[in-house]
């Protein structure tokens, strides 16, 4: 019995040490050659009540809170980006074209309009 508990403990052991090598050997995040890199962020001013919704290619991929951005990897070649607020908006998302070249990154602040919603516009600098 006193066997075959070591064995256990062993092989168990083996296990977890084999699982944590290859989870060190794995970068912490691959930089493909074939994506580019976007950032939206929020106007100080957007409002602290209010999330900036967030669709590339029709899908709603970020709802971004007071204090956060959006800062992902994106595929290079032909996107749509779309952005609205929330909650109760009247106004439907303004959409804008994006080509994405790989390694580039696109900055984008987005600005709410009183009158006209939310606006994209291209930062000249980009955050850390």
């Amino acid at each position: 019995m006193n066997s075959r508990f070591t064995l256990v403990v062993r092989f168990f052991s083996l296990v977890v040490a084999g699982f944590s090598i290859c989870i060190s050997n794995q970068p912490a995040q691959a930089s493909n050659p074939q994506t580019g890199r976007l950032i939206v962020q929020r106007s100080p001013a957007f409002g602290s009540r209010t999330y900036l919704q967030l669709w590339i290619d029709g899908s709603k991929v970020a709802n971004i809170g007071p204090g956060h951005r959006y800062d992902e990897s994106i595929p290079a070649g032909h996107h749509v980006l779309a952005v609205n607020y929330t909650p109760r908006t009247r106004h439907q998302p303004t959409s804008m074209q994006l080509t994405v070249r790989p390694g580039k990154i696109y900055a984008f602040t987005a600005i709410r309009e009183s009158d006209e919603g939310v606006t994209l516009r291209q930062s000249n600098r980009i955050p850390p």
